[in-house]
């Protein structure tokens, strides 16, 4: 190359990052208005679009008589009938749910992610044959004009092993990235067999409440009629009024619609339960608590905050996305960096793989770096910054958010306790009162009036200790999800710390 030559590609090189350098990517200024033009040409786009004429259906199949000789015989699945409590509805669930064994599944994914990123520093190992067909020509002695031949083919074989030596930490920066990311996928799947732990307790619990609800109902109803016989002869002995009579035959009837309404429930809850434990849903479902736990709770607020701190899956994902932000980081400023490499190889030009020429072999080293590459690198490094920022943000917000879901919870279960000892004692009083009012009604002392307001206290207090007891377990239940405790003991947690 001639020193002109040199001097004319010095002085493209100068220009090119001349006009390089003085090229920034600004954004535009952010409106804060809406654009008229955008509006105005999306309502003329509505007007423009023709509506189709569509024939909306009203006859009520539901309504329509003989409906089960159009539908045909469908079989009934058989019911079976399951004993259950609450560990094995649980144990169920975890063991059925397929959010679980998807989560599993992806966990394998990122595994195989780990393994593709770590690939990159293995050498690599190449083959080529290639084959080339062309117009004969004739091969003439220079020297005697003899025609030695004519040749239309050629071949080309070769085998090449390349590996990385260094690559300014931009292979290392993908494998830790990928490394966190299967980090976070463990941590999901920890997750997920916590939510459906919580979602099993949940409910089994609200099955068991329902069951309780539907009889508290239940005897309500039979409290109402024992009532209304008792009016009803009075009213007979012309001892009391009419009023008396339809009085209570109104708050038998609204005892007996909260009744209904209560085995809806209940049904709806066994569905549910079977659903979780993805059983049959005609399953019928015999619960072994007959009454709810009140298992102590001497637990700190401070020390359910700390742990949840520690453990909460969450937080700890949180944690690892800083770290892939900072691997990213890692891997924009190896845009700056020179990628070293190494390799060698074989090639002959044969069509068979024994025409091997071992003496044509090659050792190859390679340096690559890139000197100016327009801003792109520098770009890649201010956007890794603010990924960085970004999650720290959202872990400290996380924190924030996880230590406010704690404090609720374990307020919660303070709440619930005090409620169930005031309830308790107001089932009593209750009680107590629904026989006094019956027996002064019975005497001729009391009135109607009084009977009714004290059966349907009697069924509030009820109602209340039973929702007591309840939010109180499931109080217990969400705060341990909230703490991060795991719904399963898994090999490798025996050397977390």
């Amino acid at each position: 190359m001639n020193k002109y030559t040199c001097r004319i590609l010095a002085a493209s090189i100068v220009i090119a990052l001349s006009f390089g350098a003085g090229v920034e990517a600004k954004g535009s200024r952010t409106r804060i208005t809406t654009d008229p033009v955008l509006t105005e040409k999306a309502l003329a786009a509505q007007m423009d679009q023709v509506s189709a004429d569509k024939n909306v259906n009203f006859n009520n199949m539901l309504l329509q008589k003989n409906l089960s000789d159009s539908l045909g015989e469908v079989a009934t699945p058989e019911a079976s009938s399951l004993d259950i409590d609450l560990k094995g509805a649980v144990v169920t669930s975890i063991q059925n749910n397929r959010d679980i064994t998807i989560a599993d599944l992806q966990r394998k994914e990122a595994e195989s992610d780990v393994r593709k990123a770590a690939a990159a520093k293995n050498p690599q190992i190449g083959y080529s044959w290639t084959g080339n067909q062309f117009k004969a020509q004739k091969m003439v002695d220079a020297k005697t004009g003899a025609i030695l031949g004519s040749y239309n083919r050629s071949y080309n074989q070769g085998v090449n092993v390349s590996m990385p030596i260094w690559t300014g930490g931009n292979i290392e920066g993908a494998i830790n990235q990928a490394r966190y990311a299967k980090n976070i996928s463990d941590l999901e799947y920890y997750k997920t067999e916590a939510d459906t732990k919580l979602s099993a307790v949940e409910a089994y619990y609200k099955y068991l409440e329902t069951i309780k609800l539907a009889g508290v109902q239940a005897e309500s109803v039979n409290d109402y009629a024992s009532h209304l016989n008792n009016v009803q002869q009075q009213f007979d002995a012309g001892i009391v009024a009419k009023l008396d009579v339809l009085s209570s035959n109104v708050s038998l009837a609204n005892a007996k619609q909260k009744s209904i309404a209560a085995d809806n429930a209940r049904d709806l809850a066994e569905a549910n339960l079977n659903n979780i434990m993805r059983i049959p849903m005609n399953t019928k479902l015999n619960p072994l608590d007959k009454d709810f736990p009140e298992p102590e709770f001497d637990l700190t607020l401070e020390q359910a905050i700390a742990m949840a701190e520690k453990y909460r899956w969450e937080l700890i994902e949180s944690d690892y996305n800083v770290r892939i932000a900072k691997e990213a980081l890692r891997i924009a400023r190896s845009g700056y960096m020179p990628t070293i490499s190494v390799g060698g190889g074989y090639s002959w030009d044969e069509a068979a793989l024994s025409k091997i020429d071992k003496d044509d072999w090659a050792l190859l080293g390679k340096i690559s770096w890139s000197i100016w590459d327009g801003g792109s690198a520098d770009a890649a490094i201010k956007k890794a910054n603010e990924e960085i920022k970004v999650a720290q943000e959202q872990l400290l917000q996380a924190r924030e958010g996880v230590e406010l879901e704690v404090r609720q919870d374990y307020l919660n279960i303070l709440a619930a306790k005090e409620q169930i000892r005031a309830t308790e004692a107001a089932v009593a009083q209750a009680e107590e009162a629904y026989k006094i009012a019956t027996v002064r009604y019975s005497s001729g002392v009391g009135i109607n009036l009084d009977v009714l307001d004290a059966e349907l206290q009697l069924n509030t207090a009820r109602t209340n200790y039973i929702t007591a007891l309840y939010d109180y377990n499931i109080g217990l239940a969400t705060l341990e999800h909230a703490m991060g405790i795991p719904a399963v003991i898994h090999p490798e947690f025996a050397n977390a710390k």
